[in-house]
């Protein structure tokens, strides 16, 4: 089972060693799985700006990325009602960035105020 968190445009926060960049996504989901979920988001950068800084994060960087921040009301919220109506069959959510191909990231994932979400990567 997919839900839709946000078909529009948001921007996702990714911290790695040099930092962290914004970058502009889109089609924010969730999916459920056997016993836990993915939350699933495709970068779309804005300008040239945000595909250097993507290209550099997700070539040149990956493996440093420690945690991905996301400002959004109307994802958070969705999500939040996603998880808490599905509480008994997930005990805990993967990460999924589609950015030229699917990364997947081990994450824990927790509130940040009202409007925010943060997952932070799990190293292997």
């Amino acid at each position: 089972m997919i839900r839709s968190l946000r078909k529009g445009q948001t921007s996702i926060e990714i911290w790695y060693k040099y930092g962290a960049d914004s970058i502009g996504a889109k089609q924010a989901e969730i999916e459920l799985m056997d016993k836990h979920a993915i939350f699933r988001i495709r970068l779309s950068p804005v300008d040239k700006n945000q595909s250097h800084d993507a290209d550099n994060i997700f070539i040149d960087n990956l493996e440093t990325i420690s945690k991905i921040i996301i400002w959004d009301e109307h994802i958070r919220k969705n999500t939040s009602k996603f998880i808490n109506s599905h509480s008994e069959k997930i005990s805990f959510v993967n990460l999924e960035i589609v950015y030229k191909k699917r990364h997947a990231f081990s994450s824990g994932l927790r509130p940040l105020d009202e409007d925010g979400l943060e997952f932070y990567i799990k190293n292997t």
